[in-house]
Parts: C-alpha cells; sequence; structure tokens
C-alpha cells in the first residue's frame, strides 16, 4: 500500500490542472453528517483557492515540488534525448497520454512533455492540440522550477529551453 502523503501548512505543491500552489491552511468540514480535513491550496499563478479534502490526495495527484536535488535530473531529462513522435496510429491517444502525464504524472515525466513536444514542434510543427498540451507543460513545469529555485518563472523558463534546445 502507497504510502499517503502529509502536508503542513506553509507547504508548496503541484496542484494538477492548475500548477504550484502553497497550503494555506488545514480545515475541517462536515459533509452527510461525517466530519472530514480538507488541504486549502492557493494557486500563485490564477490566485485561485482549492479545498481539497485530505482523503482525495492521492485520486488527485497533489504532489510536492520537486526536490532540489531533482532538478539535476530534470536537466539531464530536458536535455537528453526525445521519444520518437509516433506519426501513424490514434491521435488522440497520444495526446491523451501527454494530458495524463502533465496533469498525474511527476516533474520528471512533465520535463518529458516538454521536451518532446519543443522539439517535435521544430521539426514538423504541432497539432492545435499539442500547442496547449505544450503550452500548459512549459508554465507548469517553469513555475515549479522557478519556486523550488527561488528564481522568477521567467529566468526558469530560459533555462528550460536552454536545455531543450542543447
Amino acid at each position: 500500500m502507497a504510502r499517503r502523503i502529509q502536508f503542513k501548512v506553509g507547504d508548496s505543491v503541484f496542484y494538477p490542472a492548475a500548477g504550484v500552489g502553497e497550503i494555506q491552511a488545514i480545515e475541517d468540514f462536515i459533509v452527510g453528517g461525517k466530519l472530514g480535513s480538507c488541504y486549502v491550496i492557493k494557486v500563485q499563478e490564477s490566485q485561485a483557492v482549492i479545498r481539497l479534502p485530505k482523503t482525495n490526495i492521492d485520486r488527485t495527484g497533489v504532489r510536492p515540488l520537486l526536490s532540489s536535488r531533482k532538478v539535476k535530473e530534470l536537466y539531464r531529462v530536458l536535455s537528453g534525448k526525445n521519444a520518437r513522435r509516433v506519426t501513424g496510429g490514434n491521435w488522440t491517444e497520444r495526446c491523451k497520454e501527454l494530458e495524463r502525464k502533465i496533469n498525474t504524472g511527476t516533474s520528471i515525466q512533465l520535463g518529458e512533455v516538454v521536451r518532446d513536444l519543443t522539439r517535435w514542434k521544430s521539426n514538423s510543427g504541432l497539432s492545435f492540440e499539442e500547442s496547449m498540451l505544450l503550452e500548459t507543460a512549459t508554465v507548469y513545469l517553469s513555475n515549479e522550477l522557478a519556486a523550488v529555485q527561488g528564481i522568477e518563472p521567467e529566468h526558469a523558463l530560459d533555462k528550460i529551453r536552454e536545455c531543450v534546445n542543447a
């Protein structure tokens, strides 16, 4: 059985489909006569506030930010060899897999998506859906790197582009 992740107030987290956020509070709530506890997460980019029941943490894919020692691994992934683009078959399945990596994967998988889509874009172009996925993944990854390294998202984006184009 997987160990349940516990966060505390002040922890920075990655919330799939929203980006980098911070645990602002842990609140109790009552639903259907049962007492529960939820994390109050404020997303930095959109300023949205999300209340997430602790029991849903695993299902939603909320995770801690990339550790500082994993940053080097991420940069190796970004500058590494990209996956071969499968042009035949079902392109919607390919997009669903990319979207799954963005919304539920690790920061390393997010880096793979950014690397592959960026290189595919320069080689043969992207579909509209792929372009949107690239934009989302790039924003999420640059915001996460910025939070971990204490730099501006624009500087993190420059570092990402440097590694992918190396």
